[in-house]
């Protein structure tokens, strides 16, 4: 059970396990590159060169240093080898078995260390001894910073020095160096103790380094997926919309000349046709040509939109007479249904630059969409005004049944309808707003929909007031 408490499971994740093991072998490192000077200079002191810290004799001095600097250079190797395979093999292979490798390695450079009390020792010294179990602490010391991610690394560079010095302050009986011998397992809880906050801050931090490398790597991958996923997409839409354009050019051969021949049969031009349902067939026939064409004008425009390819011609428009030539052609249908079309132009609203054509197919698909939503009887308003910024603003409203919030910006994708009620019988290809949109952006502005369910609908189209440029962004 006190091995549970002692000593962290060693970690499943091999990238976790070699991050100690490499903080390990550099701390190791460290230790072999200063143990060297480090024995020199506490052997000096201890020789009769001095004398202060003791009288031994240069030859066990000199043993002494042998024996550390030995074991300091057994430990380099070891970690040259241990370096060499790092860069050959996998985590997972060097990480286990170095980690008890480098366990080894800390024992032997603690028991070198351990000879010194033995070997720089003069009995009945006591600055010797205080020196000796001074100079060994300051080494205990290091290996708590440095092995402070793993306690097992900590206890095999402590425990064979401490018990070493331990045993040779015992073995004096004197009260001085029991006193001091106390002092070493003191000392040593004191590291221990120590040891446990720095060994899991030590450890949550590699866990944490991985694990944001993880998250980086994962982020990176979603990010490339969805980079390749938008160019996918993007390459589909440009293929359908080059699809759309040519089939609509393709389409429109023929259709013409369904238009000319039942338009040519319809007036008898050439005599007269017979039967009078002939005519009749020949008219219907010319209506669902013009209904044909029309839609695939849309598709047409929609596609030279989506491909930067629609071009406009800004020119300065006179509002009202614009909007009764094009109302001319919802007339119709709203007279039909016994529907109230009203336009109402703001003084200052009296002229807009814009494109003739596309401003005429804008107010047409707005109005056209209010008569056919809008119940028998209804009203539907054309204004055209300035808003708070000077910017021309057209707006189609009508006291049709309204739209969802959820809805709306449905609206403006290509060939969107909405499945409800009100308009699952009224047809069409659900291209009308996305012209608008279209249309209203290649001038600089803007257009959308306000609308709550049984409180009609407000249908917005902006126009910039400051139109420097728009032909020249148009054809870009």
């Amino acid at each position: 059970m006190l091995s549970f408490r002692l000593f962290k499971p060693i970690p499943d994740d091999p990238r976790v396990l070699m991050g100690h093991v490499e903080l390990v072998s550099q701390s190791i490192a460290s230790t072999a590159a200063g143990s060297p000077p480090w024995i020199f200079f506490t052997a000096l002191l201890s020789t009769s060169l001095f004398g202060y810290f003791g009288s031994v004799s240069p030859a066990r001095a000199i043993l002494c240093v042998a024996i550390v600097t030995g074991a300091a250079l057994a430990a380099q190797g070891a970690l040259h080898l241990f370096w060499r395979e790092r860069a050959q093999m996998g985590d997972a292979e060097v990480g286990r078995k170095w980690f008890h490798r480098l366990l080894q390695i800390d024992i032997l450079i603690s028991a070198a260390w351990g000879v010194v009390p033995w070997l720089l020792w003069q009995p009945g010294h006591v600055a010797n001894h205080v020196f000796i179990e001074l100079m060994c602490l300051v080494v205990v010391g290091r290996f708590l910073i440095s092995r402070a991610g793993r306690r097992e690394f900590f206890l095999a560079s402590f425990m064979p020095m401490a018990m070493l010095l331990f045993a040779r302050l015992v073995v004096e009986l004197q009260p001085a160096d029991m006193l001091l011998a106390l002092l070493v397992p003191l000392y040593g809880i004191h590291l221990v103790l120590d040891n446990r906050y720095f060994g899991e801050r030590i450890g949550t931090s590699i866990q944490l380094h991985f694990a944001n490398e993880d998250m980086a790597r994962e982020l990176e991958r979603a990010r490339d997926e969805a980079l390749r996923d938008r160019a996918e997409a993007e390459a589909a839409n440009l293929s359908k919309t080059a699809f759309l354009a040519n089939m609509s050019h393709e389409l429109r051969t023929p259709l013409n000349a369904i238009l000319g021949f039942s338009e040519i049969i319809a007036r008898e031009c050439l005599g007269p046709v017979g039967s009078s349902r002939y005519k009749e067939y020949a008219s219907d026939i010319h209506d669902s040509g013009v209904h044909l064409l029309s839609l695939i004008n849309d598709v047409l425009d929609v596609a030279k939109i989506e491909v930067g390819r629609m071009e406009i011609d800004p020119s300065m428009i006179e509002t009202q007479c614009l909007l009764e030539n094009t109302l001319k052609l919802v007339e119709v249908n709203a007279h039909a249904r016994r529907q109230n079309v009203t336009i109402c132009v703001a003084p200052d609203a009296g002229t807009i630059f814009a494109d003739p054509r596309a401003l005429k197919q804008i107010i047409l698909n707005l109005v056209a969409n209010a008569v056919k939503f809008t119940h028998d009887g209804g009203n539907i308003r054309v204004i055209a005004q300035r808003d708070d910024n000077g910017d021309f603003e057209l707006i189609v409203e009508d006291d049709g049944p309204g739209i969802s919030q959820d809805k709306i910006d449905q609206l403006f994708q290509p060939f969107s309808q909405l499945d409800n009620r009100y308009d699952y019988w009224r047809g069409g290809t659900g291209l009308g707003l996305t012209l608008v949109r279209g249309l209203a952006e290649l001038h600089g502005g803007r257009a959308w929909l306000e609308s709550e369910p049984g409180h009609g609908t407000r249908a917005h189209v902006v126009f910039p007031a400051q139109v420097h440029g728009v032909k020249q962004r148009a054809l870009a």
